[in-house]
């Protein structure tokens, strides 16, 4: 690398995307380091957010996180042999599963959202004004229409 290539930082020339995958990336390996919930990487949003909304279902939760419903359910079967979720039939729709946290569950997610607040405050992500943040909802939103529409 010569120096003047040295001086450029890696970040000022990465496309807008790539800037979002490497922070993602970076949540998760920041996640992987904490010992007590290691495991939860993963299933561990899915689990925050069953504790924040209370009574969804295996569709509401595939459908928040743009997730097949296979993959929705093995991460929810993970869930329930760790004992963090309870699964139970829909009395409405006898094919539908309603999922709340456990005690055990209530904890984690209570620990993850901590967890992850730190993280946001850490890294900044916490200072982002409302502008900015409903910015980048809208440009998600966007971003899976164009799917669903083609």
């Amino acid at each position: 690398m010569t120096q003047e290539n040295s001086n450029i930082d890696k970040f000022d020339s990465m496309p807008f995307i790539a800037l979002i995958h490497h922070i993602s990336r970076n949540k998760l390996k920041y996640s992987m380091k904490n010992p007590n919930h290691m495991d939860m990487v993963h299933e561990g949003r899915y689990l925050m957010e069953i504790h924040k909304r209370k009574n969804l279902s295996q569709d509401d939760l595939a459908n928040i996180f743009g997730q097949s419903k296979g993959t929705i359910a093995k991460a929810l079967r993970k869930l329930e042999d760790k004992e963090y979720v309870e699964r139970e039939i829909d009395e409405n729709n006898r094919r539908k599963y309603i999922l709340n946290t456990t005690e055990k569950g209530e904890e984690l997610a209570i620990l993850l959202t901590k967890d992850l607040e730190d993280w946001e405050k850490t890294v900044g992500i916490d200072k982002l004004d409302e502008k900015t943040k409903s910015q980048l909802r809208k440009i998600a939103r966007k971003s899976e229409e164009i799917l669903n529409d083609n």
